[in-house]
């Protein structure tokens, strides 16, 4: 609960602490006024949606919906706070759950009447064929009427998530003669008249040319070609024998001198030494030469600050809810973190802020020991930032670092900073409304939310008001564990808890010298622990 300064206080802000605090401990009869004062002041979304949670509570559901989309369709303004964030964030959630309860009515006319007019509690309803939404529970007086018909009239209450459709079948008056039904004269289609072609003129043919005869054609008899003259062949030429070339004798070469090669340089000798150590005769002493040996490179240079950022999340398994009683399903809870480490000796000291989302669907769980009327339908969509400090040893796998086995503890707070847990009372869903022997024990997994005490009918023995859990029915918010509403326990809404990892052990991979990425698992109060990041020294 925020205090706020008389001197600073602003109009309405008295009666919306005082409202929130009331409808917060289920006292909605008595937060009503208050909110409904504080908003006339001054509106805020963090009063606003208590006001409209109690409305749904009340059955008011229209009022309800109209206040949860005003305040989802808000942006931030100057002066809003956190708990006013939260509600804008709440309440688009809020809004699309409540849709589907709004029971709606549609009256359709089984034919067409001339001058219809459907009213609804003296109200004239536009396009009756459409759906219009209604309170639950409301009682409805629809009356219909139309030009040469007796008047309708009947009473209806609709039940939540109802989609009611009236047939309505009016009865012409006495004498009356029912109007035929009209249709619009048709207009005339504009034909076009048809267009004369004038007439076709005919085509003057021509009265075929007469060819003269033809003229026989005079061949001429074939010409006579004189015997060719044989040709006069002549003898061959014969040509005179070739004379034989003369051919010049071989020149002797003188014989090729040969080269004088040197003989191969002998490698030096060492200077033999006698067995004294002494060189030999004629020989000088040559001082050995010895060749440097390859030094060994260095260890990789340490840096000492890190700047990282990575994945982590928390698996939280079913067996954790069977510490505490039966029901639950296993949870994954995604996030990240940055974190700032920096180097001493072997170990690195961490500091990171993580950002966790505990997301939960709806699961059955009730406490140990109690018995199965007592299961409800838990749901959760808390956000929230933790602060934790981590010592880690490095212990490296290589010279020069390049793997290194990580082995640490770390320690720090968490802070739900929006979100809330959802609680509503349950029965087995195999169960026949009106008849109580039916609502027996089953899979709690095939359990449905009760809509009321009693509700549906013959569910006394799971939904009632004899407990604890009197108003956990659909949009029931569970306070936080700093709240205690009078005459009930105290919230079970994680607010600020704390956070322990307890061992956690990693694989660090730096294949440069200013960058790395880390591996990691570990057991935490909150889970098994898994991370995968990098980091870039600075």
């Amino acid at each position: 609960m925020l205090f706020v300064h008389p001197a600073l206080a602003a109009p309405g802000d008295k009666e919306a602490n005082q409202g929130i605090n009331a409808a917060r401990g289920g006292f909605c009869k008595r937060a009503i006024p208050l909110l409904e004062s504080a908003e006339s002041q001054r509106h805020r979304p963090s009063s606003a949606v208590p006001l409209a949670d109690c409305y749904v509570k009340r059955g008011d559901l229209l009022k309800a919906s109209e206040i949860y989309h005003t305040v989802a369709s808000e942006k931030k303004e100057p002066g809003y706070n956190g708990r006013d964030v939260a509600a804008i964030t709440s309440a688009k959630k809020k809004a699309a759950q409540l849709e589907a309860r709004i029971p709606t009515l549609v009256v359709t006319p089984v034919e067409p009447y001339e001058g219809l007019v459907v009213e609804v509690n003296g109200e004239e309803i536009s396009d009756p064929s459409s759906p219009h939404p209604f309170d639950p529970g409301v009682q409805l007086v629809v009356v219909a009427r139309a030009d040469g018909y007796e008047q309708s009239s009947q009473k209806i209450a609709l039940k939540e998530k109802q989609r009611r459709e009236i047939k309505l079948r009016l009865k012409p008056k006495p004498g009356a003669k029912k109007p035929p039904a009209t249709k619009p004269p048709e207009k005339p289609v504009a034909t076009k008249p048809p267009v004369k072609k004038p007439p076709e003129k005919p085509v003057a043919t021509k009265p075929p040319v007469k060819k003269p005869p033809e003229k026989p054609v005079a061949t001429k008899p074939p010409v006579k070609r004189p015997p060719e003259k044989p040709v006069a062949t002549k003898p061959p030429v014969k040509k005179p024998p070739e004379k034989p070339v003369a051919t010049k004798p071989p020149v002797k070469r003188p014989p090729e001198k040969p080269v004088a090669t040197k003989p191969p340089a002998e490698p030096p000798r060492r200077a033999e030494t006698t067995p004294g150590g002494a060189p030999g005769p004629g020989q000088t002493a040559k001082p050995p030469v010895e060749m440097p040996e390859p030094t060994p490179p260095g260890p990789r240079k340490q840096r000492k600050v890190w700047l990282g950022a990575g994945f982590r999340g928390f698996y939280v398994p079913q067996v954790m809810f069977k510490l505490l009683g039966e029901g639950g399903r296993d949870v994954l809870v995604p996030g990240g973190e940055l974190a700032l480490s920096t180097r001493l000796g072997t170990f690195d000291l961490v500091f990171a802020v993580a950002y966790a989302r505990f997301w939960m669907q709806d699961t059955p769980f009730k406490p140990k020991g109690h018995p199965d009327t007592d299961y409800e339908i838990v749901a959760s969509d808390l956000q929230a930032l933790q602060a934790d400090a981590r010592l880690v040893w490095n212990i490296p796998l290589d010279r020069n670092e390049l793997f290194a086995f990580r082995i640490g503890a770390g320690l720090g707070v968490g802070w739900t900073f929006m979100g809330d847990l959802y609680r509503t009372q349950a029965y087995p869903a195999d169960a026949v409304p009106g008849d109580q022997s039916t609502f027996v024990p089953g899979d709690p997994y095939r359990y449905v939310k009760c809509r009321g005490p009693n509700n549906p009918a013959g569910s006394f023995r799971y939904c009632n008001q004899l407990d604890y859990d009197a108003d956990h029915y659909p949009g029931y918010v569970e306070p936080s564990w700093f709240t205690r509403p009078k005459g009930r326990p105290q919230g079970l809404r994680p607010l600020v808890y704390p956070w322990l990892v307890l061992p956690e052990i990693g694989l660090s991979f730096r294949p440069w010298d200013r960058f790395a990425l880390d591996l990691r698992v570990g057991a935490s109060a909150t889970g098994v622990l898994g991370g995968f990041g990098m980091r870039i020294a600075l």
